[in-house]
C-alpha cells in the first residue's frame, strides 16, 4: 500500500497546470498617463522572458514591449511605462508572451488562438 502512495505522490507534479493572473493599474488610462502591468504565472518556474504586445499596435511597434522580473518574487513579472501618445482611444488587448528557459513559447489553453502571445491577455 505504501508503495501506491509514494507513486502517486512522485507524479503530482508531472499534471501541475500553468496558470496566469494579469493586471494593469490604473485599469483605465490616457496617453501620457503612467501605467503598471503586472503577470504572475504558477504552475511554472524559470521564465526567460515575457513580452506585453498590443494587438491593435503589433504590427506597428518596433519591438514587443519586455517586461522585468521581479526580484524575490517567483514568477511575477512588471512593466511599468507611459501610455504612448500615438495610442488610440479606446480598448486594446494586451497579448502576453512568455518563453520557457528553452527557448520555447509557454502556451496557456485558453489563451491558445491568439495570435501574438499565448501566454495570457490584459484588456486594457
Amino acid at each position: 500500500m505504501k508503495r501506491i502512495v509514494v507513486l502517486l505522490l512522485a507524479a503530482i507534479p508531472l499534471f501541475a497546470q500553468v496558470s496566469v493572473k494579469a493586471s494593469i493599474e490604473p485599469p483605465a488610462a490616457a496617453a501620457g498617463d503612467f501605467v503598471k502591468g503586472t503577470v504572475e504565472f504558477s504552475g511554472i518556474c524559470d521564465l526567460q522572458k515575457v513580452l506585453i504586445i498590443p494587438r491593435e499596435y503589433a504590427y506597428d511597434i518596433d519591438q514587443p514591449f519586455a517586461m522585468k522580473k521581479q526580484q524575490g518574487e517567483a514568477e511575477v513579472w512588471v512593466l511599468e511605462t507611459y501610455v504612448p501618445y500615438e495610442a488610440y482611444p479606446g480598448k486594446v488587448h494586451l497579448e502576453i508572451k512568455a518563453v520557457d528557459k528553452d527557448g520555447a513559447e509557454v502556451v496557456i489553453k485558453e489563451f491558445e488562438e491568439q495570435q501574438f502571445g499565448k501566454a495570457g491577455l490584459i484588456l486594457f
